[in-house]
């Protein structure tokens, strides 16, 4: 079946008849349930990481202050400050939290188990979604869950996922809405704005968003507009609320941070890092990209790859990565970064080709929607990261399968070799790349056990620097973590410094004296959070991920003399 949108009167989506009709929507939620648990289940059992235990402890406290969300203080910059000025996000993820923990424990295993619930919903919202838009929602659906961005994003308790299983249903029900005239699934796709919007301040876009795909269909106002009004009396309503609670309305902090703190080096640097990110992120644009652009595009490709690796090599730095070191050029680096961005470039190029062609509502929608999400994440935001690109990700996998579409190449075995294949490849870097990452996180967790075990009985007392989840795990055993504006080292105290963590701070050199030190092997040989790769910050480097050596953790044991 042709897309309906090649039709003469080009409507953005097909009749619900039609969809109740449509053979295999049963089966293609299996695969994609199975697909989905097949990829997140193996890493269940994931220690928190990075920001996981800002989350926690923030559930944990809504147990007892159900409304004053973020009333407490924590030690997560090298002070200790009040969450409500230290978190970044609205606190509908820390609710839902809190009600896994409630319900079954506070377990990585229980948490993590629960967060599979909005993995599922994402993969299945892009299912319903890719319906309106396209002829093979099962493709467009396989492409979201085999991403590398999703699958690691899947293994964490941060908001991420959370926000996008909220954004894209609430699309699909204001695109059927809109099309039928239902004013309840309106409604409802309202509601779902305003529970994205506070899950993640980025959720506040859906609201221009589909304003401008709203004003291109309908080409008038209309009685719609009552409906996107619901999500922004809700976010006021948390506004006045959080500013009566702890004196500022939360998002203009947030705004201030993501605007004034800037990582990763300057514009030219971030942009390579944007495209970079979005590449690899969505790596199935590599394998793709024959039956994307054909010969001519592809043999365009492999010559402005040349010409980025080029720029690269004589730039001698990509943020700050230094490509040329001691007189020999790091060439693996420029590889992959020279993919990822060829890749990335392409990403653009499938919403803007779009737009040209087909010119419709649905083509603005999927435009703005990637262009938008593109710019915030990697000029607008303090940094760049796979958190970041992970919103691309439904609609570059309607824009894929569309192109394709329009190229009839998912037909018989050309579908299997133009999609399967380059699926099987996406899948296969998204599980590797997981896998590092989980290896990484566990390795704090060894550590601090290992660490507490040996120096716990043999000291006065033992503090530690560094935060993430090594934080979560030494407090857990009892140590306490240094504060830089009131440092008080007592004799005999052990002190642990994690060398690749985050806001570590010098300690007067006459007090302490080194002890030991203590190494924790990860993945040899491809990493997420070590130069030249940073997919939580590319403050760390200019890669999502990046096949390299790898060494151990390394945390340095100080006495207190």
């Amino acid at each position: 079946m042709k897309p309906v949108e090649n039709s003469a009167c080009q409507p953005d989506c097909r009749t619900n008849a039609i969809k109740l009709k449509a053979p295999g929507t049963v089966s293609s939620l299996l695969i994609l349930t199975a697909v989905t648990l097949g990829c997140l289940l193996p890493f269940i059992g994931k220690a928190f990481h990075i920001d996981d235990p800002l989350f926690v402890w923030c559930a944990r406290h809504l147990q007892t202050h159900p409304v004053d969300f973020y009333g407490f203080n924590v030690n997560w910059e090298g002070h200790e400050a009040a969450m409500s000025s230290v978190t970044r996000n609205p606190p509908l993820a820390c609710y839902y939290l809190a009600l896994i923990g409630a319900l079954a424990g506070w377990s990585e295993v229980a948490l993590h188990a629960g967060f599979l619930l909005p993995a599922l919903a994402v993969v299945i919202g892009t299912f319903f979604l890719a319906r309106n838009f396209c002829s093979h929602p099962l493709w467009a659906a396989l492409v979201t869950v085999t991403a590398p961005v999703f699958v690691l994003t899947g293994t964490s308790v941060m908001c991420d996922m959370m926000m996008m299983a909220f954004w894209v249903w609430s699309v699909h029900l204001w695109v059927e809405g809109l099309e039928t005239g239902n004013a309840p699934k309106l409604w409802l796709a309202a509601l779902l704005m305003a529970a994205c919007s506070l899950t993640k301040y980025f959720g506040l876009s859906l609201i221009p968003l589909l304003l401008i795909y709203s004003l291109w269909k309908q080409r008038r106002p209309g009685r719609w507009l009552a409906c996107l009004a619901l999500p922004v009396v809700g976010f006021a309503g948390y506004h006045w609320l959080a500013g009566r609670l702890y004196g500022h309305g939360m998002l203009l902090g947030a705004i201030s941070y993501a605007t004034h703190l800037r990582v990763g080096g300057d514009l030219v640097s971030k942009i390579l890092a944007g495209l970079a990110f979005g590449g690899g992120c969505l790596v199935v644009l590599l394998p793709a990209a024959p039956c994307l652009w054909g010969t001519k595009g592809l043999v365009a490709g492999v010559v402005a790859a040349l010409g980025i690796g080029c720029l690269v090599v004589v730039t001698g730095k990509v943020g700050i990565y230094p490509v040329v070191g001691a007189e020999k050029v790091d060439w693996l680096f420029v590889i992959q970064i020279s993919l990822f961005v060829i890749a990335g470039i392409s990403l653009l190029f499938l919403a803007a080709a779009d737009l040209l062609k087909q010119r419709t509502p649905a083509s603005a929608l999927l435009f703005f929607w990637v262009m938008g999400t593109f710019i915030f994440a990697s000029v607008v935001n303090w940094t760049v990261s796979g958190r970041n690109i992970l919103p691309l990700v439904p609609a570059v996998s309607l824009l894929l399968v569309r192109r394709l579409e329009a190229r009839r190449s998912l037909q018989g075995r050309d579908g299997l070799r133009c999609l399967a294949v380059p699926l099987g490849v996406s899948l296969g870097v998204a599980l590797l790349v997981t896998h590092a990452d989980y290896v990484l996180a566990n390795s704090a967790r060894t550590a601090a056990s290992v660490l507490m075990q040996q120096l716990s009985t043999t000291s006065s007392g033992v503090g530690f620097e560094g935060h993430w989840g090594f934080q979560y795990y030494m407090e857990q055993l009892g140590a306490t973590a240094l504060d830089r504006r009131n440092l008080r080292l007592a004799p005999n105290e052990v002190i642990v410094v994690p060398l690749r963590n985050s806001y570590l701070f010098p300690l007067p050199a006459e007090r302490v004296e080194l002890q030991s030190d203590y190494r924790v092997a990860g993945s040899k040989w491809l990493a997420t959070m070590n130069p030249p790769a940073g997919y939580y910050s590319d403050g760390w480097g200019p890669l999502p991920f990046a096949f390299c050596s790898n060494p151990p953790q390394e945390y340095l044991v100080l006495r207190v003399r």
